[in-house]
């Protein structure tokens, strides 16, 4: 169990490392932005076309 609280406390570190880089660079915090406005649609379109 100590193991996995430990595992869990790295990932959240390394999350925040590269939210924190993903944030101080403009050039990839567009590429970022883009890429999830079309996972966003995509998930939508899915969604849409569950729906009917």
């Amino acid at each position: 169990m100590e193991a996995l609280i430990t595992g869990i406390g790295d990932v959240t570190t390394i999350v925040g490392s590269v939210f924190t880089l993903i944030t101080a660079n403009p050039l990839l915090a567009c590429f970022v932005s883009a890429s999830l406005i079309g996972v966003g649609i995509g998930v939508f379109k899915r969604a849409k076309g569950a729906a009917r």
